[in-house]
Parts: C-alpha cells; sequence; structure tokens
C-alpha cells in the first residue's frame, strides 16, 4: 500500500476510540507527566486489530507504532502495557532533549 494511499486510511485515535486514547495519555500523565498536547496518536483500523502510532517530540518527528489484536487493546496484556511505558520513556527523553536543544545559547 502506498505511503499516500496509507496516510487516507490514519485516523487519530481520539476520534475512532476515545476510550481507548484516554487511556493511553493517562498513562503517559501517570508515568511522566506528558500532556495529550505534547502527543499525537494515530491508528489505522484493520480488520482484527488497530496499528496505533504514537508521535511526539518537536513537530511530532519521533514515533512509535505496533500492531495490537482487539483482544489485546480491550483487556491491555503485558505487550500492550510495555508499548506504552516504553513510548512515554522515549517521549520523556526526546522531549528533555528538545528543551535542551531549545535553551541552548
Amino acid at each position: 500500500m502506498s505511503e499516500e494511499k496509507q496516510h487516507k486510511i490514519r485516523k487519530n485515535l481520539r476520534v475512532l476510540s476515545p476510550d481507548l486514547y484516554r487511556y493511553i495519555t493517562s498513562k503517559f500523565e501517570e508515568f511522566h507527566n506528558i500532556h495529550t498536547y505534547d502527543v499525537q496518536v494515530d491508528v489505522i483500523k484493520k480488520e482484527t486489530g488497530l496499528h496505533i502510532q504514537i508521535r511526539f517530540g518537536d513537530q511530532f518527528a519521533h514515533a512509535e507504532e505496533q500492531f495490537f489484536t482487539f483482544e489485546a487493546i480491550e483487556e491491555p496484556d503485558a505487550e500492550f502495557e510495555e508499548f506504552v511505558k516504553s513510548t512515554a520513556d522515549a517521549c520523556q527523553k526526546v522531549m528533555v532533549a528538545d528543551y535542551f536543544k531549545m535553551m541552548k545559547p
């Protein structure tokens, strides 16, 4: 599938599944006090699950993405929890680095 066509079917998770969006963003805030305006969560809906992409950093240049089945999302399993935690950790590191780049004389 071409990048352009794939981009057309990418939806904001806040629209497609508000509960899942709130769950992910609340975990980000719980782990590192990362707010909803610091991340952009998009999703591609497939037959068996969701391909989740979380973008963060200056101009949302950094991204982590992974596919999860509907079952893994409904009852968050260890793999889903690890994805959210590792992405929150990566986001925090990027935000700190971006901050120091911005503050550099």
